[in-house]
This record gives C-alpha cells, sequence and structure tokens, in this order.
C-alpha cells in the first residue's frame, strides 16, 4: 500500500513538474534598454539598463528558479531566486529586472549589465539551466533611451522604440 501511494506521489510530482515546465516556455523577453537615461528608475532612484519579460500564457506563471544571463556560455548567471512572492506573473503580464550588476539589492536586479554601444545578447533559461526559454540580441546601434521592443506583447517582430507616437517605451506594460 505504502509502496503504491509512493508511486502515485512520485508520478504525480513528475506530471506537475512538467506543466510547469511547459508553462514557462511561454514567458519572453518583451522589450530592453541598454542605456536608460529617461525611462524608469529603480526602488533606489537609479537608472539601470532594463529587462522586460512577459507572460504569454493565460494562466499564472511562478518564474522563480529561471535563469537571466548575457552570456550564451553562462547560463546561470543570474538565477530568479525563490521565495519571492513576486516572481509569480499574472497571465498576460510583464514584469522588469534591472541589469545593473547588483544583485544583492534585490530579485528584480541582475548580476550583470548590458553595454552601450555592442550587441547584446540575452537569454531565459528554465531551472535545469540547459532548456533556452528565449533569446534576443539587441543592436549595436540602439542610441541612449531607445529601447528594443516586440511589436506585439510575446510575440511578433523586434523593433527600435524611441518614444514617439506608435513607438512607445513601456517597461512594466503592454507594449501596445
Amino acid at each position: 500500500m505504502k509502496k503504491r501511494l509512493s508511486l502515485i506521489l512520485i508520478a504525480l510530482a513528475c506530471v506537475a513538474l512538467g506543466s510547469m515546465a511547459h508553462n514557462r516556455k511561454a514567458l519572453r523577453i518583451n522589450e530592453v534598454m541598454v542605456q536608460n537615461d529617461s525611462s524608469i528608475v529603480d526602488e533606489y532612484g537609479n537608472r539601470s539598463a532594463w529587462i522586460e519579460l512577459f507572460n504569454s500564457n493565460f494562466a499564472p506563471l511562478d518564474i522563480s528558479s529561471v535563469y537571466l544571463t548575457n552570456d550564451p556560455n553562462e547560463p546561470k548567471k543570474y538565477p530568479v531566486p525563490l521565495g519571492d512572492v513576486r516572481t509569480r506573473m499574472a497571465k498576460r503580464q510583464t514584469v522588469v529586472f534591472f541589469a545593473d550588476n547588483d544583485a544583492e539589492r534585490g530579485t528584480f536586479h541582475t548580476s550583470f549589465t548590458l553595454v552601450p554601444g555592442q550587441d547584446n545578447w540575452v537569454g531565459i533559461y528554465d531551472a535545469d539551466g540547459i532548456t533556452l526559454i528565449d533569446e534576443v540580441t539587441i543592436p549595436a546601434s540602439l542610441i541612449p533611451g531607445q529601447s528594443y521592443a516586440r511589436a506585439t506583447d510575446g510575440s511578433g517582430e523586434w523593433q527600435v522604440r524611441d518614444g514617439s507616437t506608435g513607438k512607445y517605451i513601456t517597461p512594466g506594460s503592454n507594449n501596445i
């Protein structure tokens, strides 16, 4: 009886983990700003490069234990911490991470920066540190105050946004 119960619990855990991994495939890099001179400030009053993620699921998504990185050779560069309730993203919502190389400041501050004037690659890896969920290369041609964003949240082509009509910079909110 105990053996059968153990097998059932193991099977349920596998299904739950598989379901969570499936949902994470809908996590998207949505908008990135390398040189933040006029956009949002963090809770310390600083303007840092930022990366916006979008939950394209029609259900909540827990992003704790995924990895953000700016180096494909180091996929586990910044682990999104466990235990922060703010890492549970509502359906079709965004969250912003500051790429300020100051992870000690909290969950939404990465352990890497983005470098102005050069192409910047950003990737999201699943909890195994192997499965690439999403990636983008931000062009070196971005000038201060411009972002690189998906035309439509979570999908579609990428475009440079300068804040002009129809090309609004939207950290923490929908691109359209």
